[in-house]
């Protein structure tokens, strides 16, 4: 390396120095050849945003290899170490920044100027270009700093500006940055507060791109210094400070705070998760559009550690091994914006969106696909995927890994995160979020602690997009009647159930009408799940919505060409029947037996259960009378059939023969409690009205004496407390009266007259 290096200086210059010489000596040729050089290096710049030709005369050759260090450190000046270079650039000479290297510059008044590549630089971009296409890397700074004391550096910028000379304003300040780079652990008092009141007055002076790269090398890792061991991050918060300053009011920021960002999250995190460069870093995670978790809510799956609700005794929660900064994150407790910072958040990449997008998902993928043992992977990588949940890749990328992490102790707290987040940005219901949702259901867990905080995720994806309710309910039910099914499906419904109990049960119930519609006979199957889920969920389900549901009309394609209609309305009023009878709770059950033997008790229980029956009478007679016609024309005795089974006036084996469900001892019991309950006016009506009517297989007579049976079944319910008929509208005497008409049959001929 030593060879190399001096091979290098001879090259450069003979006295040794590092200043390279520019201005008249070079030819002409050379110059023509540079315009050549540079034109056709630009269209590649535009094309490939991530690989920008450096601007200045001096190469980055990449940051490791044989050589590599000691040609970087000679070719970049103000990369660190090298001598002090007090010698100013010519003021005359203007530079014009190339327009790719960082986007969001473009628009700032003072811009610094680039010279033209030295001869030697040609040579080296050569070397370079390869490994820029490798690896997007951040460029170093290339402004040429002029180091200034500390306590003028304030005279020295205002004399500067005073004669108009931007180059050497942003030369200082660059000084400044490198006296702060070589002395991170105890930087100069006098020269951070110069550099802070000159934030307040002037933001605009570090808004160059020079200044602007300086201030990026400050945020970048630094492989000299060990972060954890100095334990000083002030030049760092610095940096971060200074840059808010200079593009507070600017709307479009540039790309390389995204990568020092993405570079220092999964490195040590210094400055990401400084609560001083809270603002900062918040604009900067605009670019991701990332709904990220409250800090409270990350805290709720610490509740309980204490509780001792954990198995194996007393040993220590296992998220927490070696966490070392679980104390800082509790310290931060849930810290409210002020108004001023809410001001200073924006969006700040919307012009960028597409390129951020893509470098951080090259990034990341970069990371996930790396050949490492998976426990390998670190808390930081979990913790940038939390903060880049936004976009619907990272979703997909992160779920397919979750269970694996929630599963490994090292990693078990930012995974919990990471899956919070997943669930609160899981808001497109697009392609993407239904293959993330489906995965999500597959996620296995036994440790309490995880389940609960895995039904807290469900609740907020659950709110993150109306549609997430319905694909739950279908993967959660299709899981549970696959080879693979998940032990926690049941839980995941009784959570849904309790956070959505007007839409869950309609969703349930449309899942199993796309059960009932398959060539496949479903409806063993069916009653099993739905005894199975009601069980499960402790008969905390809206039984009314639920058979309101089964009973909707659907327009889908496979609704209208399906095969078996007769057998889909047969077996939809076969669950319906099912579900009324799933309704008798314990409670119902024994208020039912006291009231036999004439107790009082619990009778609000058993006065709720019958209004409830009676309510879903009426929709089921509803159903038969608008909605069965318009599927499918059964045959009289089956219309007839399913009539008297959702009014349970059929005979007793109907109900259990398909799984012998209720069971002996019960079964009399429970027909009984279904049957002895009031009648709504509705349903009386209605019953009476298919009898009237021509198209509807139940004849007159039939309809009487349905409604007769009814009424007097009804009757023998009425007691002080329950209203067990009510009839308001005088029509229903006139549908009595016209079904009593007699018709003569139409097939004989009568005489004239």
């Amino acid at each position: 390396r030593g060879q190399a290096a001096s091979g290098h200086r001879r090259l450069i210059c003979p006295s040794g120095g590092l200043h390279v010489r520019r201005g008249a000596a070079s030819a002409s040729g050379a110059d023509m050849n540079r315009a050549k050089a540079a034109g056709a290096r630009r269209p590649s710049a535009a094309a490939k945003p991530s690989g920008h030709p450096p601007p200045g005369d001096f190469i980055a050759l990449g940051a490791k290899g044989a050589g590599g260090e000691a040609k970087a450190a000679l070719l970049k000046p103000a990369a660190g170490g090298g001598l002090p270079l007090p010698l100013p650039l010519p003021p005359e000479r203007k530079r014009d920044p190339p327009a790719a290297a960082l986007p969001g510059l473009a628009k700032r008044p003072k811009l610094p100027p680039a010279p033209p590549l030295s001869a030697l630089g040609r040579l080296a971009e050569a070397a370079v270009a390869e490994k820029r296409a490798i690896s997007p890397s951040i460029k170093e700074p290339s402004v040429i700093p002029i180091e200034v004391v500390p306590t003028v550096l304030l005279d020295e910028i205002e004399a500067a500006e005073a004669e108009g000379n931007d180059d050497r304003i942003e030369g200082v300040l660059c000084g400044a940055v490198k006296q702060l780079k070589m002395n991170r652990a105890k930087p100069d008092t006098t020269l951070y507060l110069s550099l802070m009141y000159l934030a307040k007055i002037k933001p605009n002076i570090f808004a160059t791109e020079g200044v602007i790269e300086a201030l990026c090398s400050l945020l970048r890792r630094d492989a000299s210094i060990n972060f954890k061991a100095k334990g000083n991050s002030l030049v760092s918060v610095l940096a971060c400070n200074l840059l808010m300053a200079a593009y507070e009011e600017d709307e479009n920021w540039p790309e390389i705070f995204v990568k020092v960002y993405i570079e220092d999250s999964l490195g040590e995190r210094i400055w990401v998760d400084s609560p001083h460069c809270k603002t900062f870093v918040e604009n900067i995670q605009t670019a991701f559009n990332t709904k990220m978790p409250p800090k409270s809510m990350l805290l709720h799956g610490e509740v309980g550690r204490s509780g001792g609700d954990l198995s194996a005794g007393s040993s220590p929660h296992p998220s927490m091994p070696e966490e070392e900064d679980s104390q800082s994150e509790l310290l931060i407790a849930e810290e409210k914006m002020s108004p001023e910072q809410e001001g200073q958040l924006m969006p700040r990449y919307s012009d960028l969106a597409e390129s951020v997008e893509e470098y951080v998902l090259d990034m990341l993928r970069d990371q996930l696909n790396r050949r490492q043992p998976m426990d390998n992977v670190s808390r930081n990588l979990l913790r940038l995927l939390t903060a880049t949940c936004g976009y619907k890749e990272v979703r997909l990328m992160a779920v397919q890994r979750l269970e694996m992490w929630l599963q490994n102790p090292k990693l078990t707290r930012p995974a919990q995160d990471l899956l919070m987040s997943v669930c609160m940005n899981c808001n497109t219901h697009g392609s993407e979020d239904m293959e993330v949702i489906s995965n999500l259901i597959k996620i296995r867990l036994k440790p309490k602690v995880l389940l609960n905080h895995y039904m807290l995720c469900v609740r907020e994806l659950l709110n993150a997009h109306r549609d997430n309710l319905g694909t739950m309910i279908k993967f959660v039910i299709f899981n549970e009647l696959s080879n693979a099914r998940n032990p926690n499906n049941m839980q995941i419904l009784y959570t849904v159930l309790q956070h959505s109990s007007e839409q869950a049960p309609k969703y349930l119930a449309m899942v199993f009408q796309d059960l009932l519609t398959n060539k496949d006979d479903y409806l063993r199957a069916s009653r099993a799940l739905l005894r199975e889920i009601i069980k499960q969920t402790k008969h905390e389900i809206n039984f009314q919505a639920f058979c309101l549901g089964l009973m909707q009309e659907r327009k889908e394609p496979q609704y209208l060409d399906m095969e078996f209609k007769e057998r889909f309305v047969i077996h939809v009023t076969d669950l319906l029947a099912v579900s009324m009878m799933l309704g008798i709770t314990a409670q119902v059950k024994e208020a039912g037996i006291a009231w036999d033997k004439g107790e009082k008790k619990n009778l609000e229980v058993l006065r709720s259960f019958q209004n409830q029956i009676a309510a879903i009478q009426r929709d089921a007679v509803w159903w038969l009378h608008t909605v069965v016609p318009s599927i499918s024309k059964l045959a009289p005795k089956d219309y007839v059939h399913c009539l008297h089974k959702v009014l349970f006036t059929e005979q007793p084996e109907t109900y259990y023969k398909w799984d012998n469900w209720p069971p002996e001892s019960d079964r009399n019991f429970f027909l009984r409690l279904c049957s002895e309950v009031p009648i709504l006016e509705d349903t009386l009506m209605r019953i009476l009205v298919i009898g009237l009517s021509r198209d509807l297989p139940l004849g007159p007579a039939d309809a009487m004496e349905l409604a007769d049976h009814l009424v007097k079944r009804a009757a023998a319910v009425q007691a002080d407390d329950v209203e067990v008929l009510r009839v308001e509208r005088i029509q229903l005497i006139d549908a009595v009266l016209n079904l009593c008409t007699y018709h003569h049959p139409e097939n004989i001929q009568l005489p004239a007259g």
